[in-house]
């Protein structure tokens, strides 16, 4: 190699600049409020801000950062206001994703919506005037929201959220479905669109909702990553594997037990939670021998391995009184070639044990 080759080699790459322009509503007071925090946050938040991928430390790969520009919106409380953002979509603007805010003066956190109800109920009237009891919106049923959120129950956001099903039968909950039921449509692209309902004044401060939302926002752009453990018994050159019950999702599949980390959990926490929980078992666990990532349908996973040990060696392992996920465990041997059903990147941790020889030099 040159010098003039090794200098352009040596060049710090040049980062591309990706863009989002983000949609974030609330609502006038209503009722008897003076004041709604919904609307007071959008004059909190920045107009432009750097998102860096909130799950770099789980993924395979770098994702460069993004340069979010934030278009905010107050919407009036009646039927204008809640087809405002679904009437400018369908003639024909464009967000990367939209974020709806709206006040729960009987909530203690601020809750993130997952579903739009297909159902108009009013308590009290609107701002308009308008009061309606038990009409529909459409012909189409409840709808989901378009953003994976249920992917983001280990996320630590703000001061602490919850995910609900319940946006309610009023204005919030008749402006995220026509806003769903706009971007369903087959002539709009559809984008990832939300309602964060956020308590009052006395259990969240603007500060708190400003920076909720910005995270929020921020997950919201990137897929996510789920971090999962997987646990490896082994005995005489074999190891354990266990089938998913017909209950669980993917049944039938075969897999290291394990599960979900949760929110501020160690890996080795979590391994040995899961086979209690899974199996039983109380066990010990080691370090992790490695990540292997695969990808499901909305989110990625990254999947620690971990060698466990039994705290009991006389325990009868294929009593099944004591499982919850699995239906039937084999101990396997590294050369065997009988055919599983392997669930996601589970047999590639096979094949590296097969590669490594970890088996023989764990004895």
């Amino acid at each position: 190699m040159t010098q003039d080759e090794r200098q352009e080699y040596e060049k710090p790459s040049r980062q591309r600049t990706v863009m989002a322009h983000v949609l974030v509503t609330g609502f006038e007071p209503f009722g008897n409020n003076e004041r709604n925090i919904s609307m007071e946050v959008l004059a909190s938040l920045p107009m432009s801000f750097i998102c860096p991928d909130p799950w770099s430390r789980l993924r395979a790969r770098e994702l460069e950062p993004i340069h979010v520009t934030l278009d905010t919106m107050v919407l009036t409380v009646d039927e204008k206001g809640s087809t405002t953002v679904s009437n400018l979509l369908s003639s024909g603007k464009e967000w990367d994703l939209i974020v709806h805010l709206g006040l729960c003066e009987s909530c203690s956190l601020p809750r993130i919506e997952t579903r739009a109800q297909n159902i108009l109920s009013m308590r009290i009237p609107d701002n308009s005037g308008r009061q309606v009891f038990e009409q529909p919106l459409s012909q189409h049923g409840d709808l989901l929201v378009t953003a994976p959120v249920q992917a983001w129950k280990q996320e630590k956001m703000g001061d602490g959220w919850e995910l609900s099903t319940d946006a309610g039968t009023f204005i919030c909950n008749e402006t995220l479905y026509r806003t769903l039921h706009t971007l369903s449509m087959p002539n709009i692209d559809s984008k990832p669109c939300l309602f964060i309902h956020l308590p009052g004044f006395e259990a969240c401060s603007l500060e708190q909702a400003s920076t909720l939302i910005q995270e929020v926002i921020q997950r919201m752009l990137f897929r996510p990553v789920v971090s999962v453990v997987g646990g490896l018994l082994t005995r005489d050159d074999r190891y354990l594997v266990a089938r998913r019950a017909p209950h669980e999702k993917h049944p039938g599949k075969w897999e290291f037990p394990g599960g979900k980390v949760e929110i501020e959990e160690t890996l080795q926490q979590a391994v040995v939670r899961e086979f209690k929980e899974e199996l039983g078992w109380d066990v010990s666990a080691k370090p992790s021998l490695g990540v292997w990532h695969h990808e499901l349908a909305v989110f990625d996973i990254a999947l620690n391995i971990l060698p466990v040990e039994l705290t009991d060696e006389s325990l009868n392992l294929m009593n099944s009184s004591s499982w919850t996920a699995h239906d039937a465990l084999a101990w396997r041997g590294i050369d065997d070639d009988s055919p599983l059903d392997w669930l996601g990147s589970d047999e590639d941790i096979v094949h590296w044990m097969r590669d490594s020889g970890y088996l023989s030099k764990s004895k």
